[in-house]
């Protein structure tokens, strides 16, 4: 037992973020089995990152709309009454943030700095993942042969790649001099 005890750090960090993430996403799962009304469908993140994506790409001049899918937990966002894709609730970052906070908080040290960089990680992931569904719709409208690529590697290693970041970050946080 004495041969562990240099790695006790290491099985609390494991131990606590297993944890955290099984109770945060317990939690989530709890939060998408409740009833949603028609504006706020399938649940209210997955209906705001779906109305922001629309505005944004009609302020860059597309004809775009969002309508609630039915019988799906989906929105459907068409560009020029086209369908280009659905929006499902694993396209709101909910789930990616969940991982991000679990780690996070399993590394924290001081209460009001990890809040603080969960704050700013959450709006970080967030912006990212609109950005996504955003260039989603681009790559969708305008180079759909690019479809498969763009949705199942080069986002997600983008959305991916971005926690990762804050994770280093978090982890070799710059000490004031």
């Amino acid at each position: 037992m004495e041969r562990l005890k240099p790695y006790y750090p290491v099985f609390k960090f494991v131990i606590v973020f297993g944890v955290l993430y099984i109770l945060l996403s317990l939690a989530y799962y709890g939060y998408l089995q409740l009833e949603y009304t028609d504006y706020n469908y399938p649940d209210p993140i997955t209906a705001a990152v779906s109305r922001q994506t629309q505005t944004i790409l009609q302020w860059m001049g597309y004809d775009a709309q969002i309508y609630n899918a039915p019988g799906n937990p989906s929105v459907m966002l068409f560009i020029d009454d086209k369908i280009v894709f659905r929006v499902i609730e694993g396209c709101n970052a909910v789930s990616v943030m969940l991982l991000f906070a679990a780690f996070v908080i399993a590394f924290a040290k001081a209460y009001k700095k990890t809040i603080f960089f969960l704050f700013i990680g959450f709006v970080l992931i967030y912006l990212v993942n609109l950005a996504r569904l955003i260039s989603l719709a681009l790559v969708y409208t305008r180079l759909p042969e690019y479809q498969t690529i763009a949705h199942d590697i080069a986002f997600p290693a983008i959305i991916y790649g971005t926690v990762i970041l804050l994770w280093i970050y978090w982890i070799r946080k710059p000490k004031k001099a």
